[in-house]
């Protein structure tokens, strides 16, 4: 199931319902009619919230600085300004300046404030939870339980503790991670709350699915469904119908999970969800696939392939429109600006008429500024036009790679997943065919890596964590089996790959899993990245019988990790002793 978790923490506009014109318009007649700085900052603050609200952070953040710039001398409307902008860039995607700005909050807040230290902290907790870094989420939402105490601040402890249940499950903390889960839904369900109950009910199910409970797991995602229809939210009714239909399909209930499914596709073209849609149509796919009707599963796949094509092309124009808008914004603030010199120059010239010396002096320094601001003016016209040339290339090569992946996966994809399905049925049938249990295997393994690569060539460049995700997702048919396989990351600062960069070292981690899997018959391989002042390692270990170096560098495909490693300007090391296990080092800057 790919659509899953649903944190409490996603974006605004997701779990809300836009506000009227009307209320927008108010709010820009009372900005406008306010005279003191006190009534001022007060329109600011409200205007904020209605942009925060109603899912429109940058929007949000321009507004929450007029507040700072007004310069107000209460440390409590800092702190609470601070902790609004830092939630805009954590909408934004930008945690490490969300970071940065809940800390000015502390920093700014009164020792009394109980109540906004305990947000501020559980704030910095959901960052390091949407980051995977569960033990530090877990030590800011601990910060920020003992503050809520202490302000009796019941909404806020509820959402910590389904905050900490989600950081618990990760952590295989399972008992916790439930008893947290239980602590939140009783005060969301006393108080009516019901989007953040749909929500509570989500994170039960996918534990319960988690433990293997399913029945115990439907019946959560049921009530989910049933709470998010209270809340009159589509988007989550959609999100978890679809996660239901998923579940009971992989149960064998195919006509229930059909009607889920089918219902959750229906809200999701009612408000145009792209970003579930495809999903659903995949899900769909599957549900037929597994009642054996292959035909009708090949139609939906190639419609959730048609579906994501449409979602993702939508995403590279608005990108390209951004990029004009933004070159549009500077050449009228370029105007104003040329405009201005040049009305200073008129001024300049009348106040000096009758001093013909310093009116000389005048005209050439004028000239030479009027030289000055037409070369520069040529300078930045031709930056600006090679940025544009260059975003528009990117945007072509985009095209050209989601053409190819298109047709990879409508194509190939489709008709691979079709014979693997007839493979599979004979495998069933005859299960003592050793070459057809071969091939069924070989062709299990070339669908999945057809996938990596769909991935991989599918985007500009990567986010580090999304790298990650990726691998552990490639490694997740390890897990209970031998080789115990784990991966760790630790990082000072969020890093980005190029795509280029992120597919040789997909391949290079592929090649040492297989390597000490095939030859080394290896029992532990630990898998370790960090990045540090912009250089990442990766470093990839096992306790396998080891080799020679001298007599091995020919084999196990070393060469060719090298190569890969000199194509990004890395540097591959490597130690290992006969019987002693090998350890492997890729090192590079960004």
């Amino acid at each position: 199931m790919k659509l899953s978790r649903i944190y409490l923490f996603l974006p605004l506009l997701i779990l809300i319902t836009a506000a009227s014109a009307t209320e927008l318009d108010s709010l820009k007649k009372l900005l406008a009619v306010s005279k003191s700085k006190s009534q001022k900052i007060n329109a600011w603050n409200k205007l904020g919230q209605y942009y925060a609200r109603n899912g429109q952070p940058k929007q949000a953040i321009s507004t929450y600085n007029h507040v700072l710039k007004a310069g107000s001398n209460s440390p409590y409307l800092l702190s609470q300004t601070y902790n609004e902008i830092g939630n805009a860039r954590a909408d934004l995607g930008h945690n490490a300046e969300a970071i940065k700005f809940y800390q000015k909050a502390l920093d700014f807040m009164p020792d009394t404030a109980f109540s906004l230290r305990a947000k501020v902290n559980k704030n910095i907790g959901a960052v390091f939870l949407s980051l995977g870094k569960f033990a530090e989420a877990l030590k800011y939402d601990n910060i920020a339980e003992t503050y809520a105490i202490k302000a009796k601040d019941e909404r806020t402890l509820a959402d910590l503790a389904n905050n900490k249940g989600a950081a618990l499950e990760q952590l295989m903390q399972f008992d916790a991670a439930k008893h947290n889960y239980l602590k939140a839904l009783k005060f969301y369900t006393e108080n009516n709350i019901n989007d953040r109950v749909c929500l509570t009910y989500n994170n039960l199910a996918i534990l319960a699915k988690v433990q293997k409970k399913p029945a115990e797991a439907i019946l959560y995602y049921r009530l989910a469904v049933s709470y998010a229809e209270k809340a009159k939210n589509k988007w989550l009714s959609a999100a978890i119908g679809n996660n239901l239909g998923n579940l009971l399909s992989e149960m064998g209930n195919y006509a229930p999970a059909d009607k889920e499914l089918q219902k959750a596709l229906l809200l999701e073209k009612e408000i145009d969800a792209g970003e579930l849609i495809h999903e659903t149509l995949e899900n769909l796919s599957e549900n037929e696939k597994r009642r054996g009707n292959y035909e009708k599963a090949l139609a939906y796949l190639k419609e959730g392939a048609k579906a994501k094509d449409q979602y993702l092309n939508l995403a590279n124009t608005k990108e390209l429109a951004r990029l004009r808008e933004e070159f549009d914004a500077k050449n009228r603030d370029r105007k104003i600006q040329l405009l201005s010199q040049e009305n200073k120059i008129q001024q300049l010239r009348l106040h000096e008429r009758n001093l013909t010396i310093i009116s000389v002096i005048a005209a050439f320094v004028a000239l030479g500024v009027i030289a000055s601001l037409a070369f520069s003016r040529y300078r930045l016209r031709q930056a600006t036009k090679i940025k544009l040339a260059t975003a528009e290339t990117r945007h072509q090569i985009q095209e050209e790679k989601l053409r190819i992946s298109r047709e990879l996966h409508d194509n190939i994809g489709a008709q691979l997943t079709f014979v693997n399905s007839n493979i599979q049925n004979l495998a069933l049938r005859q299960a003592e065919n050793d070459t057809l249990q071969q091939t069924k295997q070989m062709l299990q393994h070339t669908i999945k890596e057809l996938r990596s690569t769909v991935w991989l060539i599918n985007k500009q460049e990567f986010a580090l964590e999304e790298f990650v995700v990726k691998l552990r997702e490639y490694l997740k048919p390890y897990h209970g089996s031998k080789p115990n396989i784990d991966i760790s990351l630790q990082t000072d600062q969020d890093y980005a790959l190029e795509a280029f960069v992120a597919s040789n070292l997909f391949r290079m981690v592929q090649e040492l899993i297989n390597n000490a899997m095939k030859h080394a018959e290896a029992q532990e391989i630990h898998i370790e990245i960090t990045g540090k002042h912009r250089f990442i390692n990766i470093n990839v270990s096992d306790d396998g019988k080891g080799f020679d170096l001298n007599d091995k560098w020919g084999g196990y495909g070393l060469k060719n990790l090298q190569a890969r490693a000199e194509s990004i300007k890395g540097r591959l090391t490597m130690h290992s002793e006969a019987g002693k296990g090998a350890r492997f080092n890729i090192a590079f800057s960004v």
